[in-house]
């Protein structure tokens, strides 16, 4: 469990709770003036098909926005002058290009899916958030919590 200002951070797989370690990183330059900033990893093994892997704030009660981009899928929750991401690398379509899952949109998170032809592999969990929330700084979570510019920390 990642706690943060919008509420505890777990991790489902297969609608079953599983522990895990949220690794601390730095601040960068895209994302200087967050309050937090983590990598959560989860270990998928092929023998172990169809897994539903949920990264979520199982008490969050507001909205989520999606804002994804190229090769990175990411949701966004606001409530006073506070703002969370949480982003994964992938492209959430019925035939991603390259990539071997996909994923959703939750109402208080974000998931991967896999196949039968997923291969072993780490799937990466991006959560960064900032507070105070302001116009000029509304962009660094999204920098923050994309696990293609930190997961080779």
């Amino acid at each position: 469990m990642l706690l943060t200002p919008l509420g505890a951070i777990k991790l489902f797989v297969n609608d079953k709770e599983v522990g895990f370690t949220a690794k601390k990183l730095d601040l960068e330059m895209h994302c200087q003036d967050v309050n937090g900033r983590y990598l959560i990893q989860y270990e998928y093994k092929s023998e172990i098909k169809n897994q539903v892997i949920k990264c979520c704030i199982p008490s969050i009660d507001v909205k989520g926005d999606i804002e994804s981009g190229e090769r990175l899928e990411a949701i966004s929750f606001y409530q006073n002058d506070i703002k969370l991401t949480i982003g994964v690398e992938g492209e959430f379509t019925d035939f991603p290009i390259d990539i071997d899952y996909s994923g959703d949109y939750l109402s208080n998170g974000i998931q991967y899916e896999t196949y039968n032809t997923t291969a072993n592999k780490i799937f990466y969990f991006g959560v960064c958030w900032i507070q105070p929330l302001t116009e000029e700084n509304d962009v660094q979570t999204w920098f923050g919590a994309d696990p293609t510019l930190i997961q080779n920390l």
